[in-house]
């Protein structure tokens, strides 16, 4: 693995579950070093995430057919413990990456697969809008994703965004006209979503957990998933669902 990575520079594709270990403990060596200093002085580990997702593990869970190693469970977990022993916040990080690269395997369209598959594998990287405050229940989303045309438009304000600051695109859950449970995929960079940095807590306090505030964001069609699927038959999703609240 390249010890300086360009930016602009395709992540590395792992090819078994051996290497992704072995890569993992080449991170942990090196994240190990600044841990207690970005944790104190509240430093984003910008760099180091960069490093992260170019190393290739951010890809790891890219169904084969689709360009991935799709590596199993049990190495995943040993990845994340790996990191997270060296830097619990860089091992919290990409939870809500995995995730999402998860609920495209499960419920995207052959062609949102391509797509959304082909960015993890480049390195990019999905952060999340998941939740809000303030109401009585996970499942009450008040986001909406209305419609516009042939496209959608995004409004809401979302809480505790681990990983939204250093991602290049942030997934919303919201509600679309029917009531139901959508992800909207919006760029980080996209008019009308501010993400601030006002995350504050004890320990783990460099997840960049801020808010994430949509007025009127512009979204593709291609780039909603009806994640309420995923909650309508047995998947990972609806066991996790079931072992803490109803599916959203």
């Amino acid at each position: 693995m390249t010890s300086i990575i360009n930016k602009e520079q395709k992540a590395h594709i792992i090819q078994n579950d051996q290497e992704a270990i072995a890569i993992a403990h080449e991170l942990a060596a090196e994240f190990a070093k600044g841990d207690s200093e970005r944790d104190q002085n509240r430093r984003l580990p910008a760099e180091e995430v960069q490093k992260f997702s170019q190393s290739g593990l951010w890809g790891i869970t890219v169904s084969k057919e689709y360009g991935g190693v799709f590596v199993s469970s049990v190495t995943l977990a040993e990845v994340i413990k790996i990191i997270s022993e060296a830097d619990s916040s860089l091992g919290q990080i990409p939870q809500n990456h995995l995730y999402m690269v998860e609920v495209v395997r499960l419920d995207g369209t052959d062609e949102q697969k391509k797509f959304f598959f082909d960015l993890a594998l480049q390195g990019k990287r999905f952060g999340n809008a998941f939740s809000e405050i303030g109401t009585k229940s996970v499942t009450n989303v008040q986001t909406k994703l209305e419609p516009d045309g042939s496209d959608f438009v995004l409004n809401g304000r979302k809480y505790y965004s681990a990983g939204a600051l250093l991602a290049h695109w942030v997934p919303v859950i919201a509600s679309n006209p029917d009531g139901k449970t959508v992800v909207a995929f919006v760029e980080q960079d996209a008019p009308g979503l501010t993400l601030l940095d006002d995350w504050t807590s004890f320990g783990q306090r460099t997840t960049a957990s801020g808010t994430s505030i949509i007025e009127n964001a512009k979204v593709k069609a291609e780039h909603v998933i009806p994640h309420y699927l995923a909650f309508e038959r047995a998947t990972h999703q609806w066991v996790r669902s079931r072992k803490s609240s109803k599916p959203p």
